[in-house]
């Protein structure tokens, strides 16, 4: 029996860059429906599964969920939804970021699906299309020729503060639960309905780290690397993971207690994680073998194929399925919004200032001041944070925002802000405000002064994670340990890295008090970070930060110009030296870099793609 996965396809039903206005050619459904197809060939007894996020994440579905657009799209179908029918899945898990656009978006969406969606740790007090788990049953063929009916149970879960991320706007007929909890209560339901095996379509990553399952839900976030606990369950045969965004199995990765990145196991049980944006497609092939108890599994083999590009008929109708779509959101990303004096990139994010966070921020901070006014909020001072979607890490080496000066059109907004965010405040203490920027320079990794060349990031860190808070000035010192780990525990023997805090020139203490405006997916707990502070509403509604963002570039009169005053600075470490990875396009900008005082060499672009900077520090 053979089992296909993909998962984090992120609006991707074809192979087009629409941020960039250009083809892409080897990733995408479109592209993957040639493996798929080979896939399917090879063996006939084949199941498709997707583990979540497939709804959300480029202009072809953002355009499609937007509030009165559906009428003109390919019959009203969402093009996502539209290319999974033309392929045949047989089940898919929900993601968090299938809510961005609300439940009556979702469920319209769904409603034109051939294939069940499942999670089980999602509720609703009304019905909805979206079940804990489904059974699949099958005739397949065994090896000596035999037809044999199989029941095969699929049962999703997704992080529990999936909905926490999104909180302003949930609706209110909507929960989630832990997904451990939920995941034993429904196995006992599909082994009782007489299950032969069990297949997780866990939204959630691996890690080593546990579950803490006495943790508060909200601030829960090694649920997003929960598939090694899954894995755990007495009941579940096989896991299929996503939401990291890291493939498995990978033989590069580290082996953990209970991991096996080399086999795809975790704690014996196959597993896989087909990465993001349709770039791979996960295989694993089973034995099955007929017990006194009922089947087991014997054997395995698991594997991701890349993928080769749109060609061959199943690459044709995921085309045909999504061509309309396709069409209209090239007439929206190509419509003119203004101009540029200044080239927008984040070629430097974690090493130099950004005009891509600069511009973001301003937006950001104009329109809290605006909905601050006259409350006793607005005496306090006000802060904006923001880090970078695109600023490569395990995205690759074009996962990079490089907008030339001159002008500015639709698909170049969406670039600089990927996701549906809505803008969030909260009022938080001097010792609150230290912690969240501990947290944001974590990502990079401990140098030390002996001429050794390291590595500056850690790839563990989304680039996201790196948050830069304006108002502020501060130093980070690479001499210490990160204050955080990658799921956002904390490393209780590191003393910390920010070192001179200041606010317009004054020492930061413990007791002073700010109003920082964010988003609502990182003041809620999203990215493992923890939630700190008091919120502050700004709004009777949720304001998008991409419409601010639009609105920041209509107020300027002429081209649009960017002060990006340096914020932060690395505390001075003669004798360390720091190998930072950027895009090759980084090299029409490294005059950027001195005018910081930055000494940056460049090598030679890698065998991964990535033009190599080291950094004196």
């Amino acid at each position: 029996m053979r089992v296909l996965e993909t998962t984090d396809l992120h609006g991707q039903a074809r192979g087009y860059d629409y941020f960039n206005d250009r083809p892409a050619p080897r990733r995408g459904l479109a592209a993957l429906a040639s493996e798929i197809a080979q896939a399917r060939s090879e063996a006939p007894n084949c199941l498709l599964f997707d583990c979540g996020d497939f709804l959300q994440g480029t202009p072809l579905t953002q355009l499609w969920s937007e509030p009165g657009e559906t009428a003109d799209s390919h019959d009203g179908e969402n093009p996502m939804i539209a290319a999974m029918n033309a392929l045949g899945y047989d089940a898919a898990a929900l993601g968090n970021h299938e809510f961005d656009f609300g439940l009556a978006s979702l469920e319209r969406a769904l409603e034109t699906a051939d294939f069940p969606t499942v999670c089980a740790n999602l509720h609703a007090s009304s019905d909805t299309p979206i079940r804990p788990w489904a059974m699949i049953e099958r005739r397949f063929r065994d090896s000596h020729g035999t037809e044999r009916h199989l029941r095969v149970a699929v049962i999703g879960v997704l992080p529990p503060p999936s909905l926490a991320w999104l909180e302003t706007r949930s609706e209110a007929e909507l929960s989630t639960s832990s997904l451990l909890e939920a995941m034993k209560a429904q196995l006992r339901l599909i082994r009782a309905a007489g299950a032969d095996l069990v297949v997780a379509l866990a939204h959630t990553g691996i890690s080593p780290l546990p579950l803490d399952q006495n943790a508060p839900q909200g601030s829960a976030p090694a649920a997003e690397r929960a598939a090694v606990t899954i894995a755990q369950l007495d009941g579940i045969d096989i896991v299929l993971a996503g939401h990291d965004h890291l493939r498995f199995p990978d033989p590069s990765r580290p082996s953990f207690a209970g991991i096996d990145p080399v086999l795809g196991t975790l704690h014996g049980k196959p597993a896989l994680n087909a990465g993001a944006g349709g770039t791979h497609l996960g295989v694993l092939d089973l034995v099955l073998e007929k017990r006194k108890e009922g089947w087991a599994l014997a054997a395995h083999r698991a594997e991701l194929r890349p993928a080769q590009g749109e060609s061959g008929p199943d690459s044709a109708a995921v085309l045909a399925s999504s061509a309309r779509a396709h069409r209209r959101t090239l007439d929206h990303i190509r419509r003119p919004i203004g101009t540029t004096a200044e080239p927008l990139h984040s070629y430097f994010t974690q090493i130099a200032p950004d005009r891509t966070l600069a511009l973001t921020i301003a937006a950001k901070r104009r329109y809290a001041r605006e909905k601050l006014a006259g409350r006793p909020e607005a005496d306090l001072p006000l802060l904006g944070a923001a880090s970078s979607f695109k600023s490569g890490g395990t995205a690759g080496s074009a996962h990079f925002i490089d907008i030339p000066a001159g002008p500015l059109r639709m698909s170049h907004l969406d670039d600089i802000y990927l996701f549906n965010n809505m803008v969030a405040a909260v009022e938080l203490s001097g010792a609150e405000l230290r912690d969240w920027l501990e947290q944001a320079v974590s990502i990079y990794n401990q140098q030390r002064a002996d001429g050794r060349l390291r590595m500056l990031c850690d790839f563990a860190f989304a680039s996201y994670h790196f948050d830069v808070i304006a108002g502020l000035t501060y130093e980070i010192d690479l001499s210490q340990p990160p204050r955080f780990r990658p799921d956002g525990s904390l490393n209780t023997a590191a003393r910390g890295r920010i070192r001179d805090l200041r606010h317009e020139g004054a020492r930061v203490s413990d007791t002073d008090r700010f109003i920082v405006v964010s988003n609502d997916f990182r003041l809620s707990g999203g990215g493992g970070f923890k939630q700190r502070g008091r919120p502050v509403s700004l709004a009777p509604e949720p304001m998008r930060v991409r419409d601010l963002l639009l609105q920041e570039i209509d107020a300027q009169q002429g081209p649009l110009r960017i002060d990006a005053p340096p914020i932060w600075r690395f505390a001075p470490l003669p004798g360390a030296r720091a190998l930072y990875h950027t895009g090759p396009g980084a090299s029409a900008y490294l005059s950027e870099l001195a005018q910081v005082g930055l000494q940056a060499e460049p090598g030679p672009v890698n065998a991964n793609g990535f033009l190599p900077l080291e950094i004196a520090l």
